[in-house]
């Protein structure tokens, strides 16, 4: 750590600093936004001795913040801080070197923790006697010596503390002090208001200085509590990694015991030392004699590779001289192998180039004599072509004007029969739209006066059939045969109530006449003119209009 950063680190921590700066951010922020006169003015800002008394009060509260927010730091770092985990059997006190480089090798930050503190002083503890044996004598008086270490870390706040309530009762005896120097016996009214303000001096300050130093005095305690359960923490995490970790002779009890043990335990190192020495001169030996057979193999290996080289070198220049022998046979008989082929191509080139040569000839002149025919033959066609073209395309010419003009004219006279036809279809449809609205209004009154003529005689048509019934009453009981005639009436009746045809009503009516006139003997009225009116709707199957 460089000496900037550890002067920078030391500044950080200085109470001091801090409650300057918060006494100064308490005036320039808080009190100036009030009005002269006020309360807040009154109490803060009336005399020296409360300015004072405000600043000694920041300075004990930066203290309390400054330790609060150390021990919140040493409990977030309890889990993370500690030693690892001991064999079942026990850890030898050699060992503390390598716990203490451990301890050390933490954050530097939490190297004055309480925990790393303790840890560190108890392993240096055991290191220096040799044995663990009164360990946990030594880590209550590690105990005892931080709770002094505590108590002596609250004395400058409660120095302040003590200080705030002095300042108060200072302020007191300075302030009755001026209300009674401007006491006068003469001019008593004139003097009253100097008398009043100077014993508001004196009770200001008495009531700032007891209040601020209540609330710092509830504020240590508050800290204090929570530094006494970090250290209840710590000294149950302590004995969890420290107690029962180291073997124990029991040297306080018999130390005769701890002496042939010590001494034992000497012997087995210095017996481990002789073993690790043996163990290395095996190794040398072992390492020399594997330089010996390495380099016999290399010698070995290097007469073995020279006989190998010199006798495949033999071999191998047997072998090339005969294949070299082989080669050069094999290549006079190729060569006079292709010599012959060669000769053989070039007759049949000879052959093939003269043919060709006729062949083209021949197709040369037969290509001649058609291209001038076809040539003679495609100017002719153009020409003809060509004229055949101009002609045409003033025959086109001419009947497309034509028919530009006379389409134009067709379409004229067709917009003009539109129009016309357009204004008499709008005439004809407006008078005949009226003559059909006149002609159903006349059909509407045609109808409602045939529908009124046709209910009067609706109405006459049910009153004669009801004379006709007492009539045939009158019949039927006359000759007794008054089954007959219900059933020939109800059958009757039903033809009529189901029939629509006037022609099937005056036969059935006949019918019955006749049959009555032949019971009777009488002769046969004559046939009275029966019309039906044909009804839409019955009531409960029976007619609902008739007419005669």
């Amino acid at each position: 750590m460089s000496r900037i950063t550890s002067i920078s680190e030391w500044l950080l921590r200085q109470s001091i600093i801090w409650g300057g700066l918060a006494y100064l951010g308490f005036y320039a922020v808080f009190v100036r936004s009030f009005p002269e006169g006020s309360a807040v003015q009154r109490y803060f800002n009336g005399y020296w001795i409360e300015n004072v008394t405000v600043a000694l009060f920041c300075i004990g509260t930066a203290v309390l913040v400054i330790k609060l927010l150390g021990l919140a730091i040493q409990f977030g770092s309890l889990e993370r801080t500690g030693l690892a985990t001991p064999s079942a059997e026990g850890e030898s006190v050699e060992n503390t070197g390598e716990l203490l480089r451990q301890v050390n090798s933490g954050s530097a930050s939490l190297q004055d923790s309480y925990l790393v503190r303790r840890l560190r002083n108890a392993l240096q503890y055991v290191s220096k006697r040799g044995t663990a044996d009164a360990l946990e004598e030594h880590l209550r008086h590690l105990q005892d010596i931080d709770l002094g270490r505590m108590h002596h870390s609250y004395a400058s706040v409660r120095i302040i503390a003590s200080t705030i309530p002095i300042l108060g009762f200072l302020g007191t005896v300075i302030g009755i002090t001026m209300a009674i120097a401007q006491l006068s016996g003469s001019q008593m009214e004139q003097s009253l208001p100097q008398v009043i303000s100077g014993l508001s001096v004196a009770f200001d300050t008495t009531a700032l200085a007891l209040a601020l130093s209540m609330v710092l005095l509830f504020s240590k305690f508050l800290v204090e509590r929570v530094e006494v359960n970090l250290l209840s923490t710590v000294d149950q995490r302590a004995e969890e990694q420290l107690v029962g970790r180291f073997k124990q002779y029991g040297s306080s009890h018999d130390p005769h015991m701890a002496s042939i043990l010590r001494a034992s335990e000497q012997l087995l190192a210095v017996v481990d030392t002789a073993c690790q020495q043996q163990t290395d001169l095996l190794t040398n030996s072992l390492q020399e004699t594997s330089k010996k057979w390495s380099k016999l193999a290399d010698h070995t290996a290097e007469t073995v590779s020279t006989a190998l080289a010199n006798g495949l070198s033999r071999g191998l220049k047997t072998h090339s001289t005969g294949l070299n022998e082989s080669v050069g046979r094999f290549a006079e008989q190729l060569e006079q192998t292709l010599i012959r082929h060669a000769e053989i191509l070039n007759e049949g080139l000879e052959q093939h180039s003269a043919v060709m040569n006729d062949g083209m000839q021949h197709h040369a002149g037969v290509l001649n004599t058609g291209t001038l025919k076809l040539t003679e033959v495609m100017e002719q066609g153009a020409t003809q072509y060509v004229a055949a073209l101009a002609e045409a395309y003033e025959v086109h010419t001419e009947t497309l004007i034509a028919s530009e003009t006379q389409l134009a004219n067709e379409n004229r006279q067709h917009l003009s029969d539109v129009e016309g036809a357009l204004g008499e279809a709008v005439l004809v449809a407006s008078t005949r739209q009226e003559e059909l609205v006149a002609r159903s209004e006349q059909l509407l009154k045609d109808m409602q006066a045939a529908l009124i003529e046709a209910a009067g005689t609706t109405v006459a048509q049910q009153q004669q059939l009801i004379k006709q019934g007492d009539v045939l009453l009158q019949v039927v009981e006359a000759t007794g045969q008054v089954r007959k005639l219900e059933e020939a009436l109800n059958s009757n009746l039903r033809s009529l109530a189901g029939s629509h045809h006037f022609e099937q009503t005056v036969m059935s009516l006949s019918a019955t006449l006749q049959m009555l006139s032949s019971r009777l003997g009488q002769p046969s009225p004559q046939a009275t003119e029966i019309a039906l009116s044909s009804v839409d709707d019955t009531e409960a199957g029976e007619p609902t209009s008739y007419a005669a």
